[in-house]
């Protein structure tokens, strides 16, 4: 079974328009309740979708998810492997507004999020390759398949948030190799490390990131995002 994690807009999203729902799912874990999960069906395979900012509106910014849930659940929902869609600043040049981008590796600049591990200490998480090489294709093959264009490698930076970034920080992350910039990922994919879950995201550009906009002076943060994510993440599945 496979566990979507829906990110930018998700909760606009009327997924009775791509699958069969089914009834929502609360599931008890040790760090209190998650939000919903609800089974989609699409010909006769299918997968839970979880809106990680909220259920009719966006009620939590990233900083403020209760990812140890989340990905608890997923794994107590039999989760084989985790999807999720996440709406990023593009900081290299090159990229731009509505292109997609599946990251191979990550930058993690967040520092406050204690959710970062199950264990009551910290552990040695395993973090040379924090994305699932075989499930990044499926979504890189999944984006040709419905023609959108795609970036297949790419360094995400997660910041601390609920601010955006600087000027000078977004310089920094680009002198780093940074090409996409969010708030999401980490603790998320450390979780999914820790639990044995394969990760892969895709990343869709909603804008530039500070600083940057002389690139690109476009915005998008409407629900044709999520429409996105969600047809590519059940062409995978």
């Amino acid at each position: 079974m496979i566990v979507i994690f829906g990110g930018t807009a998700a909760y606009h999203l009327k997924v009775e328009n791509f699958a069969t729902v089914g009834e929502p799912r609360l599931v008890q874990t040790p760090f209190g309740e998650s939000p919903p999960f609800v089974r989609l069906t699409v010909d006769g395979r299918s997968v839970w979708f979880n809106s990680r900012h909220g259920e009719g509106g966006l009620q939590r910014s990233a900083a403020f998810v209760n990812h140890r849930a989340n990905v608890w659940a997923a794994k107590e929902l039999g989760a084989e492997a985790i999807l999720s869609w996440n709406g990023v600043g593009a900081v290299a040049a090159g990229l731009s507004v509505g292109q997609c981008v599946v990251p191979d590796d990550v930058l993690d600049m967040t520092r406050a999020r204690l959710s970062a591990t199950f264990a009551e200490r910290a552990l040695l998480t395993p973090a040379g390759s924090p994305f699932a090489d075989d499930w990044r294709k499926k979504l890189i093959d999944a984006c040709e398949r419905l023609n959108l264009p795609c970036a297949t490698h790419g360094t995400y930076v997660c910041t601390e948030g609920p601010r955006l970034e600087t000027v000078a920080e977004i310089s920094m992350y680009g002198w780093g190799g940074a090409a996409v910039v969010g708030m999401t990922l980490a603790p998320e994919i450390w979780l999914a490390a820790e639990l044995g879950i394969p990760y892969a995201s895709l990343c869709i550009i909603t804008n530039m990131a500070t600083g940057r906009w002389h690139f690109d002076t476009r915005r998008d943060f409407g629900v044709g995002v999520a429409e996105k994510g969600i047809r590519v993440m059940l062409d995978v599945v």
